[in-house]
């Protein structure tokens, strides 16, 4: 961050992706769905496949797939029972099919792009998901948005993930960097902002604010109570300002 932008910082912004930003669990689910079909395996409903495109990637295969940690032999050039490799060979399958569709059915939730402008006006935004950091770029370039972020990190990015703050932290010490600021004093002025436990708890460990997407996948609120609670997008910008006292 240069000197003169340095003086003008007003804070750091941290969102997670689905069921934050965008709802993509047709299409995440619509996309395991075509690796059975790839398979010889049969569809399986859609909507009773969403729980288990919240919970990271591993979890989607194990629970969507999961015919294929049982019989790897069905893998194409399959050629070991390891279930790191099998976990793998699906991943280059999914992120197959999941690219070709990655916008099909997801949008931005209402009013989410006129938040992300808002925020994207005043403050540094950074993005934390378990998505695969190469999935979250081309989700945010195809919804139009990946302007609009400085730091990304996703599933893969670093070697810990939700609920891990170390994202965060590597986040605030990037700001810090070439500056006379200090990390406490980005934090001071840092903010998470999802719907899940993880997001929560992330915040929590990093001793940054946190904000609980209300409106996102998740229905009751963390155990890990947040510090502000976000009924829908638009809510956004007025919490961090009044957090800030703006």
């Amino acid at each position: 961050m240069p000197e003169e932008q340095m003086r003008e910082f007003k804070g750091l912004v941290f969102l997670d992706l689905d069921g934050t930003i965008e709802d993509s669990r047709l299409d995440m689910a619509g996309s395991a769905n075509a690796v059975r079909k790839n398979l010889g395996l049969p569809e399986r409903d859609i909507e009773s496949m969403f729980p288990f495109v919240m919970k990271g990637m591993d979890y989607l295969y194990r629970q969507c797939i999961p015919e294929a940690l049982e019989n790897p032999d069905m893998l194409p050039g399959a050629k070991s029972s390891d279930e790191e490799i099998i976990l793998q060979k699906l991943a280059e399958m999914y992120h197959q099919e999941y690219s070709a569709r990655i916008v099909e059915n997801t949008k931005c939730y209402p009013g989410m792009m006129e938040t992300l402008e808002n925020l994207a006006g005043s403050f540094t935004l950074g993005l934390y998901t378990n998505k695969p950091e190469g999935l979250s770029r081309l989700l945010l370039e195809k919804l139009g948005i990946l302007k609009h972020f400085s730091l990304i990190y996703g599933g893969d990015t670093l070697p810990e993930s939700k609920p891990s703050a170390l994202p965060l932290d590597t986040g605030i010490k990037a700001m810090a960097q070439g500056t006379t600021l200090k990390p406490d004093q980005i934090k001071a002025k840092c903010f998470m902002i999802g719907d899940s436990a993880g997001d929560i708890q992330a915040a929590a460990t990093a001793k940054v604010k946190s904000i609980w997407a209300a409106y996102g996948y998740y229905e009751e609120q963390p155990d890990a109570n947040p510090d502000f609670v976000a009924q829908q997008p638009s809510d956004i910008p007025e919490l961090i300002s009044r957090a800030l006292k703006l």
